[in-house]
Parts: C-alpha cells; structure tokens; sequence
C-alpha cells in the first residue's frame, strides 16, 4: 500500500477545561504538545497526510503551523461540539484516503511502533486501536459507596492513534444520529455500534493522554531522572542606561542617576537569570513567555516574572539546584548589594540562598558597559529533575 493511502488525523478541538489553559500549546522540551502529536504522525513513513481538527483555537493552530510546518501535506478544518463531529470534519478533509489513523492532539508521546502496530492491524481487520490491560482492581461505585468489584480480566484502556479502513468508517458513522454524537467517547465506538470488529494491540505506558497538569510533568520528569543527569541553561541580558528610570538589579533598588531602559522594570540580572533557568528546561526565553509587545508586561517587577519562570520550570518536572551570576556594570558599586540579591533570586526561585551566586565586574572603561552606557549580566543555571 502506498504511504499516499493513509491520513492522519490529529483531534486539537478540544477546551482544556480541566487544565485551565489550553494544553495543547504548552511546549515540553521547548515544542508544543500539539505539535509534538503532529510530528509523530508527520515522522511515520507510512503516512501520506496529515489533518488537524481544532475547535475554539482555530487561529492558533493555523498560526502555529504556518511558524513550523511539516514535511508532508497538513490540512486545518473546524471540527464540532462533539469528539464525533470532529472526527467527521476530519475524516471529510482526507477523501483520497483508504485509512485513516485518528490521534489525539493530546498525546504527544505516541510511539513509531503503537502506530505501526496500529496500522498493520487496520489493514487486516479494517480497524484497529492500541490498549494497555487494565491492572489496577475496578470497583463499581454509587455515590461513592461500592456495590461491586469488576472483574479486569477483559478490560483493556485505549489509546490512540485509533486506525481505520475510511470507507467502513464513513459508513459506520453516518448510521448514527448526531444527536447520538455526545454518547461516543472513542472513535471505535462508531465500528462497536456498527457491529465491526475492532482489533486491539499492544499499546504503551508513555502513550499517556495529557489531561491534567500532572501528566504534564510525569513525562518530562520520568525522562529526566532516567540518565540522573543534570540541566544546564545560560543566560545573557543588556539594558541601556537612561536618565529617568530607576535602577533595578537583582529585585534590588540602587541610589544611581541613570536606570536602565526597558519594557518591564529591566532588571537585567534577573533576566539572566530566567533566560538561563527557562534554557535549561528547554522553555525557549522570557521574551515567548513575557513579550515586551504586550502591555500586561509593562513596568512589570521581574521577581515576580522570575517566580513564575520558576513555576513553569516546575510544571515541567525540574526544580532549580544552582544560579551562578555576573553582572557586569562600571557604576555603581554593587558589593553591598549581592546579598541582598541572592537572597530575592533564591526566594523567587524555591531553592536553597546557599546555591545562588552572584558576582559583579568591572570592565576597566572597555566597551559599552565600561564607558557607563548599560549593564549586562551573564547567568549559567542548573536544574534537577523533581522528584517530589
């Protein structure tokens, strides 16, 4: 069969209401959820095209894969208030396909084999799904009071990709109603009520469905205490000086004619330090996260921005074990202050003061930061994985 023959389609229309933030475009490892989805499907050889089915966030989604498209043929449709109704709009988009292998835009970590194993399967049964045996003891429940115990000897939990023969798929769909829509909570419960069979294969434990913000760490956090190795980010920032602005470094502020120029309070050392905190979680920078195109972010205190690069550091499985600073400024003396500092950037960071270092410069009259025009600062962070 030739790759041309098989669609997939990555389900994004979903509201993230349990997350409060659309989960989809939280980056791991510096790449959105969603487009980690999407590369997994785009990366297998076996897959032609590519469908992405968004909701609410339709803007965004097209946005986002104009900045970083793939390497075969993406198409964007709307999908429906429904999983069912977006699978259709999906399945709609890709008619010169045979199969077609439906994924959650929500499960980033997917495999090369659970999709193989997927599709092979689908080419012989016409339909065909990943799952993991149930091995936790299922209780049924009434208001919290348990009635039975279940037996798990048949009960399997379903991943995704979900992988189907289109043409037995579309006429399967189109038996039920769309009112029925709401009551399907899985693709192959479309094939279940069409009577098909449906072939279940080995699926895997890190084909987990982000849902929570938990799952969010869980993956990043499992891969990094796997080698026990640390990460290192570095960080570099400079501001112009001006006259008019206060000078603010390390949450600290200083008696000085001049204070630097910025969009925020443009405490350099801090930005040092979060751009070198955020690379080492691989979370790109503070101008993604705190745009200085945004007016929310003007004058804003940059401990306070600092505390929340900490927060994303942490939602991504890592706590921070060591800031080492140098600040490189001609004037004014910074000496009596560096204790000062350490102790604010320990404070917004959640760690230790004794792991935090801050060092300040000179640069003998050479350059812009010793002729008095700015100050820069240099910071190397090192982050550990969290094993709370």
């Amino acid at each position: 069969m030739q790759n041309t023959e098989i669609a997939a389609i990555i389900v994004a229309a979903g509201r993230s209401q349990r997350m409060g933030f659309d989960k989809l475009f939280y980056p791991i490892d510096g790449v959105e959820v969603l487009r980690h989805a999407v590369g997994k499907m785009d990366d297998h050889p076996d897959i032609g095209s590519l469908v992405v089915v968004a909701g609410e966030n339709l803007g965004r989604v097209r946005a986002l894969f104009a900045a970083h498209p793939p390497k075969k043929p993406l198409v964007i449709v709307e999908g429906g208030a429904t999983r069912a109704a977006s699978v259709s709009a999906g399945v709609a988009a890709c008619p010169g396909a045979k199969i077609v292998a439906i994924h959650d835009g929500a499960r980033p970590f997917v495999s090369r084999a659970v999709i193989s194993r997927a599709i092979s399967a689908a080419r012989e049964m016409g339909a065909a799904a990943p799952a993991l045996p149930v091995k936790d003891t299922v209780k049924r429940a009434i208001d919290g009071v348990v009635q039975r115990t279940v037996s798990r000897d048949a009960l399997y939990a379903v991943q995704t990709p979900q992988v189907f023969d289109r043409a037995a798929f579309v006429r399967a769909l189109a038996a039920v109603q769309p009112k029925d829509y709401g009551t399907l909570t899985d693709d192959c419960m479309v094939m279940e009520l069409a009577a098909k069979p449906v072939r279940l294969v080995a699926g895997e434990e890190g084909n987990r469905k982000i849902t929570t913000p938990e799952d969010l760490r869980r993956p990043v956090r499992e891969a990094a205490k796997g080698p026990g190795l640390p990460r290192v980010g570095h960080g570099y920032d400079v501001h112009r000086l001006a006259a008019g602005r206060r000078l603010i470094l390390g949450g600290v502020e200083l008696e000085y004619e001049l204070g630097l120029l910025g969009h925020s309070d443009a405490d350099v050392l801090l930005h040092a330090v979060s751009d070198a905190v955020l690379g080492a979680a691989a979370l790109g920078d503070i101008g993604r996260h705190f745009p200085d195109t945004d007016p929310a972010y003007e004058g804003a205190d940059s401990l306070e921005l600092l505390a929340r690069v900490e927060k994303l550091v942490r939602d991504a499985g890592y706590r921070v074990a060591g800031v080492d600073a140098t600040v490189l400024c001609q004037k004014p003396k910074l000496a009596p202050h560096i204790g000062q500092m350490c102790r604010n950037i320990a404070g917004a960071l959640g760690m230790d003061e004794g792991a935090v270092n801050v060092k300040a410069t000179t640069e003998e009259g050479l350059g812009f930061t010793g002729s008095g025009e700015g100050i820069a600062a240099h910071c190397v962070a090192v982050l550990a994985a969290d094993r709370g």
